[in-house]
């Protein structure tokens, strides 16, 4: 089979997608007929991933796209802009790759520099040639849902008293207006938070938000998602902070959260000026459990991901989490089943929850 007709078949079975969400995985490498290549799909933005790999080497990219962009015309998509992958980004030396930059996509129309999309009831805005990524990884979509749903819910119980409050929730904590939830509010620290879409869900569930990251852009860019979805920043805490300093911070304010939300990176490279430590998921993610623990209230709810391929080995991200933990949490929760596109890139991907 061509790759133009595995796309064709990739985006007839994507097509009832589009009832719930513009953003979606239309193709999953081998899986779907072509090894070390993904496409995704963002309204009229679909970006071509190509992995670095023999499978892939003698892959031209524009011919890639050229092929894919009539078969995902139906899906609505206009225009697609390529995000190679190296093995070892270390070896860029901070420096993107010119492709990823450039607002001429390889196949289709300029799309312009940002665009708002509907993924659930909320909307995002992701930018087409901003850099590796457009600022919103679908493997999180029914998570972030899911999270938001938990977030309601838990809501709705705080206001069922006679006259809608919650003495716990009621009770102001000291340094900042962000943390005197209002009566109907929960706390979710979002950690890790980039462009704050995970934030976003949960703020429009009713919860009251921090997210915290390292870069000021993806916190900007966070409160562009608020502003898309009527939400008031200034109600939730956007701090540019390691999240380790936030941690030491937060306990030393006493802040506490319902919830907690753990998505990082593989590997970060240390900062002197941005003040941050070097990061490996493999080697940190224990300590980074144990240290949030710390700021969970009782019965608090973990999420945990992860897309460090060591990690998502079956079993092995459970492993960490209860060793950060220090033994088993108080229950489990089952996480939503990965959507038919997610689901066909198995083992790139990975997720717990469980109440602490």
């Amino acid at each position: 089979m061509t790759f133009a007709a595995s796309i064709a078949r990739a985006a007839a079975r994507r097509m009832p997608l589009l009832d719930t969400t513009q953003c979606f995985r239309v193709f999953s490498g081998k899986a779907e007929g072509q090894d070390g290549v993904f496409i995704d799909v963002f309204g009229p933005l679909a970006t071509l991933m190509v992995y670095e790999g023999p499978a892939t080497a003698s892959l031209d990219p524009k011919e890639l796209a050229d092929a894919a962009l009539p078969a995902l015309a139906p899906l609505g998509v206009q225009a697609i802009y390529f995000k190679p992958f190296a093995k070892d980004r270390s070896r860029l030396g901070g420096a993107l790759p010119k492709v990823v930059t450039s607002a001429t996509p390889l196949a289709g129309t300029r799309l312009p520099e940002s665009i708002v999309v509907r993924e659930h009831n909320v909307q995002l805005e992701v930018r087409p040639f901003d850099g590796l990524s457009t600022g919103l990884f679908v493997d999180q979509r029914d998570n972030r849902a899911w999270l938001a749903k938990l977030v309601a819910n838990r809501v709705a119980k705080l206001t069922k008293g006679k006259d809608g409050t919650n003495a716990r929730v009621r009770a102001a904590l000291k340094d900042s207006p962000v943390d005197q939830a209002a009566p109907q509010h929960i706390g979710v620290l979002n950690a890790f938070a980039y462009t704050c879409a995970f934030s976003t869900a949960c703020a429009k569930a009713g919860a009251i938000t921090t997210s915290v990251d390292v870069s000021a852009k993806y916190l900007a860019w966070g409160k562009a998602n608020f502003a898309h979805n009527a939400l008031d920043a200034s109600a939730h805490r956007f701090a540019r902070m390691d999240i380790f300093e936030f941690i030491t911070y937060a306990k030393r304010k006493q802040l506490r959260y319902d919830m907690v939300i753990l998505d990082p990176p593989s590997f970060a490279s240390a900062n002197r000026k941005k003040g941050t430590k070097a990061w490996s998921s493999i080697s940190d993610y224990p300590t980074l459990v144990r240290e949030v623990k710390g700021l969970m209230r009782p019965n608090a709810l973990l999420f945990a991901s992860t897309n460090t391929l060591e990690l998502c080995q079956e079993g092995r991200l459970a492993k960490v989490v209860l060793k950060g933990l220090g033994g088993q949490p108080r229950m489990w929760l089952d996480v939503p089943p990965p959507g038919v596109d997610v689901a066909m890139s198995k083992g790139r991907f990975a997720a717990l929850a469980a109440i602490v």
